[in-house]
């Protein structure tokens, strides 16, 4: 068969959205012609273009007379008299961000007249009116940026430039309102429609398939305006498929089939079982065959077939028709094995398309947006799954399988010698420490060979398995960064929450990841159910404490949103989670947040939160109470945090104090991450074993035949990828070269990493 694979607008900026190249590489595998198409980048560019930037411009003149305040239409002056300048700019901005022409960094440092709006104009001024040419990418992302503010502004209020009519969609209790959003949209209307027209029109002989997918609410307006156009291009014949994280968080209850006016099935969770079984009824196969697959009968009816017993989807009889599936277990298993094995080689992506944005000069913050990556899974789900906020009833979290390693590095290989990028962003849930543990192990054998070896960094969870040698040992193996999640850094609200860690431990592995020189960024909740606002004030002046402590680099607050699909919403369910009262309203279509009685207050929190956060990730206010801040930021009454200003410092000083004592206790294999060790003579019948670690000189003083000894030990050490048992390496070292456990410890604290 033909398919065609849609990444729908918006998505993301910086690289390919990797779902549509999973598929792809999915039924290439098996024998099928599969093309991935990305039309969020395309969309993007269509609009930020000459050509299609002047529906914004006509939009805010129609508007300067509507303007609500004098500050609003000042703006609007400022823009439309700009407009000759930022037709003449545009084209350069968006090719300079996406790699373009590096000598247009100057022009954008030396112009003196440029289109300035509010967010040039505040960049501007916070480097005094003038910038670097290094600077220039924070200047052309702001410019773009004010143009995005004019698009959302004058032309469309759902516009924004990683999502579009997120607010309609999230949730969204009727599809009515969906389909009139879509008919009404400007910005679809305008802008996609004329692209997908001319995307239909290169494809040539229609394809037999149609896969979208929708991994966020607002990519789900797009998806329907893509839907729609090709069935109208390519006609009846041409079946079309929904899936994506959207439809599975959001449509398992699905009771409006106006959906399948768009599309003619909905897959859920992993997807390879459903495309599996899709592709085989398609074929000539019985209807009894389809697996995690909604679709709507000829007389109207929805049917869900191939769902498990207890199984949302399966659970509502009355309002759909249930079916087993004839093949369960056989799909079932092929979608696991299709889970470890199937890697995107990005084959169809043209990465000279993607906006590397900066805008933040955060380092952390950056890595999300500056910067172009491959996207990989060392997993599916999570090792841990006990979150009690989390979809954990969902197979996306549950259910963990651990991906091929080498099936990785061969994808990845081939996608660095078409795309020459060498820097993988893991997608996970969480990265296992055993894959990235496998992970290091390959990328040395990569560098050994003579390969440029990748660079990489991943969600995780800040656990006990992140011990301070294998922060260490990742660092040197390629791991640049970790994000994850702290959710409620109190002692109450980490166990309210379930995350399997307390502060102490938190801080053992954020000062073990500080020691490996990694970069770490931490999400945070408020708005829990049950949480005290002295809890709120004592967890952001935690999260203080963390900046000033320099254990963190970056941070994120999350509103606190309840899913049909959490763990605490099933607790709540068979009576275990007191307090708890969900707001349940009347619903056909998506039905994943819920409200809850008390929600509303935690609204006093949203701004003061974001305000103080900002100012610690810019390196101020780090020295004041967290509750003052937040205070002069709009709180009412933000009683002074219970916990002690010293608390963090405390716990690091503890945690510190336990790895020192743990590094010689250790067991595991021994790696060597340190330069090579030299033997030089000193005199008589001793010797220095010399080398450097981070920049420093290290040195042992040994008899000359010891330290020629451990130096060829530690040699093959470093040349080895493996690595070796620590307890075999320690009798050995003691054995030949006469080294005691004084001069093991050094080896162990200047690069003998054991893992």
């Amino acid at each position: 068969m033909k398919a065609l694979l849609v990444q729908p607008p918006f998505a993301q900026l910086n690289s390919p959205y990797p779902a549509v190249h999973f598929l792809e590489a999915f039924l290439r595998a098996r024998d099928h012609e599969a093309l991935a198409l990305d039309h969020s980048i395309e969309l993007y560019r269509a609009i930020f273009s000459r050509g299609g930037i002047g529906p914004a411009f006509e939009a805010a003149r129609s508007k300067l007379g509507e303007a609500p305040d004098t500050a609003t239409g000042g703006q609007l002056e400022r823009y439309i008299s700009y407009e000759a300048l930022y037709l003449e700019w545009i084209d350069d901005l968006t090719g300079f961000l996406s790699g373009g022409d590096p000598a247009f960094a100057h022009r954008l440092a030396q112009a003196v007249e440029l289109p300035r709006g509010a967010r040039a104009e505040a960049f501007l001024e916070a480097r005094g009116g003038r910038i670097a040419s290094h600077e220039a990418r924070g200047l052309a992302t702001a410019i773009l940026e004010d143009l995005g503010d004019l698009i959302a502004y004058a032309l469309d209020p759902s516009f924004g430039t990683v999502r579009y009519g997120e607010r309609v969609a999230a949730s969204a209790p009727r599809f009515s309102a969906l389909r009139s959003a879509l008919d009404s949209s400007p910005l679809l209307q305008a802008a996609y429609l004329p692209l997908l027209a001319a995307e239909w029109g290169r494809a040539g002989a229609a394809p037999d398939l149609l896969l979208v997918t929708v991994p966020f609410p607002g990519c789900l307006l797009g998806a329907l305006a893509c839907a729609r156009s090709a069935r109208e291009a390519f006609g009846p014949g041409l079946r079309i498929l929904l899936g994506g994280g959207y439809i599975t968080t959001e449509l398992r209850g699905l009771r409006d089939g106006g959906i399948f006016d768009f599309c003619d099935y909905l897959c859920f969770d992993g997807g390879y079982g459903s495309l599996d079984s899709i592709l085989e009824v398609e074929a000539g196969a019985p209807l009894g065959r389809l697996f995690k697959t909604m679709y709507r009968d000829p007389s109207g009816g929805l049917v869900a077939a191939g769902f498990e017993d207890g199984d949302e989807a399966a659970s509502e009889p009355g309002l759909r028709r249930i079916t087993p599936c004839d093949e369960r277990e056989r799909l079932a298993g092929a979608e696991l094995r299709a889970l470890a094995e199937i890697a995107p080689d990005y084959s169809s992506a043209d990465f000279g398309r993607y906006i590397q944005a900066v805008d933040s000069d955060n380092p952390m913050h950056r890595l999300w947006s500056d910067s172009p990556w491959l996207k990989y899974g060392l997993a599916r789900g999570c090792y841990w799954r006990r979150c009690s906020f989390c979809d954990t009833s969902l197979e996306y979290v549950s259910l963990f399988v651990p991906s091929d390693v080498r099936a990785i590095m061969r994808a990845a290989d081939a996608a660095s010698a078409r795309t020459g990028l060498y820097g993988i962003h893991f997608v996970d849930e969480a990265m296992p420490m055993s894959g990235l543990l496998s992970f290091a192990r390959e990328n040395g054998a990569r560098a050994a060979a003579g390969a440029v070896p990748f660079h990489f960094w991943g969600n995780v969870r800040f656990d006990s398995s992140w011990t301070e040698d294998r922060c260490e040992y990742l660092a040197s193996a390629g791991l640049v960064a970790v994000s994850g999640g702290i959710e409620i850094a109190t002692e109450g609200g980490l166990e309210m929450t379930d995350k399997g860690f307390d502060l102490a431990g938190l801080v053992r592995t954020l000062v073990a990841m500080k020691r490996g020189g990694l970069l770490v960024h931490a999400y945070l909740i408020y708005g829990f159910p049950g949480q005290s606002r002295e809890d709120i004030v004592d967890s952001a002046e935690v999260c203080r404490q963390l900046f000033a402590s320099g254990l963190i680099d970056s941070a994120f607050w999350h509103r606190f949103v309840l899913t049909r699909h959490s763990t605490m919403l099933g607790d709540w369910a068979e009576g275990r989670k007191r307090g708890l009262e969900p707001i349940d309203g009347t619903w056909d279509f998506a039905n994943n947040d819920l409200d809850f009685a008390g929600s509303g207050a935690f609204d006093e929190f949203d701004g003061p939160l974001a305000s103080a956060l900002e100012a610690w990730m810019s390196g101020e206010a780090l020295d004041r109470p967290a509750a003052r801040l937040l205070e002069e930021a709009g709180l009412r009454r933000a009683r002074r945090a219970a916990v002690g200003e010293d608390l963090i410092e405390s716990l690091v000083a503890r945690a510190e104090g336990e790895l020192d004592a743990l590094r010689p206790l250790v067991d595991g294999r021994a790696h060597w991450i340190a330069g090579r060790p030299l033997v030089r003579p000193v005199e008589g019948d001793t010797a220095r074993l010399a080398w450097t670690y981070r920049g420093g000189a290290r040195e042992l003083v040994l008899g000359a035949s010891a330290a020629a000894a451990a130096a060829g030990i530690i040699g093959a050490l470093a040349r080895g990828i493996e690595g070796r048992p620590f307890a075999e390496l320690s009798a050995e070292l003691s054995g030949l070269c006469s080294l005691g456990p004084e001069s093991i410890r050094e080896l162990r604290d200047s690069g003998l990493a054991v893992v």
